[in-house]
């Protein structure tokens, strides 16, 4: 071997070094950079043909990388953002409804309620207890209300969430697609492209944790990223995902739909954090909201039922129905008894009464009934009572101020079946009071029985009148006895009467009849024990989330292990190839000291 080609040999051996050391310099520069993966040299000999050996050169800066772990770790990234997602907003749904034994759940609300009526049956005269009722009647709306409210305020976070996540999905998407080009143009120019593929490799794992992809890459190292159902997310452009969340509104607000160029993509999305977000937001949410409608729908109509049947003592002097109708003139309401209609002074005893005849009527025609009968009853004094009917409702007011309004069916204490008919079928309801909602104790304001539940439990609420005067709430009934009454002399309620508050307490023990709603069964059960089951199903289905996201974190902890162990820096190997490649580094250029010192002697040879 020449001097010359151990010479070149030995600068060559300086270069690659000297390459060496600064890649391993970068590599602990980055240790702790996420995302990256570290760089080795990979060398080769320098083959000449006149003497077989030309030096050392840098064949290749390999990026350690597997990228079957990269991809699994992508797949399971969206299955664990999926349930980070689902886990949060459960336990967001934990601390609003609180535990079954809670002292502040719905049940346990429920079953202080039936303790206040039972105390008003016992002891009907007492104010304390009819305030009680009604204070602890409110807690329960008011809870429920505010349940409700942040049911929507939760949903719609949610969907300001998935505005948030399409964006910063657009944003990975184009970095994706600017590093295609600058990593194709690199490996045009035969430029190392490591550190240009970790950052893509990062965005990827960015935009997989929200969204399911498939990835393949192109000869160019360029990445085509498509949906799970190929629909093409990158392809040298990125594509732009289009969404706006909604404003704020009721349960039943209408979303858009995740589009690109205008066409759908919400089916295509079955993992990852947008996936979470919109299972939270159309079905999680919906389906709670549906069981705590269905609860306060239920909770309104059985005990509306009971206290319809009964009055106040004294009773309130006017009663305002809270069902409306569309054509009173053509409406009908067919009676299978008669009601008795009459008027009570403050110490209980009957002042009139007038008793409507069963028989079918129009809503006009049965008002103009009851004023003709209330006319003749007062006679010669004037009407006992007027009766008014609009698309509002029926109304039905004492002439004397001082007198109360009581309303029974005469049906051996059994409730009346009114059959009603507008234009579209009769249907059958009990209690003339109960279907009219005269005296009801609760009201959902624009929502009536018999029609659609959806938001009952944000608009539940105790009647106005009976909060600004508890003692109108019914504790006793209007007797029913055949025997004429004979006005100022027939007691019509007693104060003692506290059967309809005892008829209240029992309601709310006896088992309901619930149909499939949300994510319950149909279910026969009394209504603190569904409020239970609805505390009960989002115990379960939040543990499950819980589970499910410990489990995927610690097979996502696994992966990235195995990844680090594999592609991660380890800053004791590379201190430790520095080492060697000092030690290489100096005995090169000891070789080029020794062959510079020997070409000195030989040009002083020739002198």
């Amino acid at each position: 071997m020449s001097l010359s080609t151990a010479l070149n040999a030995a600068v060559t051996g300086l270069a690659v070094n000297q390459r060496g050391l600064e890649i391993a310099s970068h590599n602990i520069g980055n240790a702790h950079t996420d995302g990256y993966s570290r760089k080795i040299i990979q060398q080769e000999a320098i083959s000449t043909s006149s003497f077989g050996s030309g030096g050392v050169q840098i064949s290749n800066v390999q990026r350690v990388a597997d990228e079957f772990l990269i991809n699994q770790v992508r797949t399971e990234s969206a299955t664990l953002g999926k349930a980070a997602t689902r886990d949060r907003y459960f336990g967001n749904l934990q601390d609003m409804f609180g535990t079954i034994s809670s002292n502040s759940s719905i049940g346990q609300q429920m079953a202080d309620l039936s303790s206040r009526m039972e105390s008003l049956a016992v002891e009907p005269e007492s104010p304390t207890n009819a305030l009680a009722l009604i204070d602890t009647a409110l807690m329960m709306t008011r809870d429920m209300n505010d349940m409700s409210n942040r049911i929507v305020d939760l949903r719609h976070g949610a969907d300001v969430e998935i505005d948030q996540v399409v964006d910063q999905v657009n944003l990975d998407l184009q970095r994706v697609a600017k590093l295609n080009q600058d990593i194709a143009n690199a490996s045009n120019l035969g430029i190392n492209a490591g550190d240009l593929r970790d950052s893509r490799d990062l965005a990827l794992k960015r935009v997989g944790q929200a969204i399911n992809i498939k990835t393949f890459e192109r000869d160019t190292g360029e990445v085509v990223v498509v949906t799970g159902d190929a629909k093409v997310l990158v392809d040298g452009d990125a594509a732009t995902i289009d969404y706006e969340a909604s404003s704020p509104g009721q349960i039943g607000t209408a979303f858009q739909t995740i589009s690109i160029d205008g066409q759908s993509i919400q089916s295509d999305i079955r993992d990852g954090k947008l996936k979470g977000l919109l299972e939270v937001r159309d079905k999680v949410l919906p389906n709670l909201h549906s069981e705590l409608d269905a609860l306060a729908a239920k909770t309104r109509d059985v005990l509306n039922q009971v206290h319809n049947r009964g009055m106040g003592f004294p009773a309130a002097n006017s009663l305002s129905g809270t069902r409306n109708f569309t054509d009173t003139a053509t409406e009908t309401v067919t009676l299978d008894v008669d009601i008795r209609v009459a008027t009570t002074s403050n110490n209980g005893l009957i002042q009139g009464h007038f008793d409507l005849p069963a028989g079918a009527y129009t809503l006009d025609d049965m008002a103009t009934a009851l004023n003709d009968g209330f006319i003749a009853a007062g006679l010669p004094d004037g009407p006992i009572a007027t009766a008014s009917v609009s698309a509002s409702g029926l109304t039905i007011t004492a002439a004397n101020a001082a007198h109360g309004i009581g309303i029974a069916d005469f049906n051996g204490g059994a409730d009346a079946t009114i059959a009603y008919d507008d234009g579209s079928g009769a249907v059958d309801i009990a209690g003339f009071s109960n279907f009219f909602g005269l005296n009801d104790l609760f009201v959902t304001e624009g929502i009536v029985p018999g029609g659609s539940n959806q938001n009952a439990s944000s608009t539940l609420d105790v009647r106005a009148d009976i909060i600004a005067n508890p003692g109108v709430v019914s504790h006793g009934r209007l007797s029913t006895d055949p025997t004429v009454p004979v006005a100022g002399e027939t007691r019509g309620v007693s104060i003692g009467n506290g059967s309809i508050a005892a008829a209240m307490a029992a309601a709310l023990s006896e088992n309901q009849s619930f149909d499939a709603v949300g994510g319950l069964p149909p279910i026969d059960k009394p209504l603190h024990e569904y409020a239970a089951e609805i505390i009960g199903l989002n115990s379960q289905l939040a543990a499950d989330a819980s589970e499910k996201m410990a489990f995927e974190e610690a097979l996502i902890e696994q992966l990235e292990t195995r990844q680090a162990d594999f592609s991660g820096v380890s800053i004791d190997e590379e201190l430790a190839n520095i080492l060697t490649l000092q030690n290489a580094f100096s005995a090169s250029a000891r070789v080029v000291t020794t062959v510079d010192e020997m070409l000195d002697t030989i040009l002083q040879l020739k002198r």
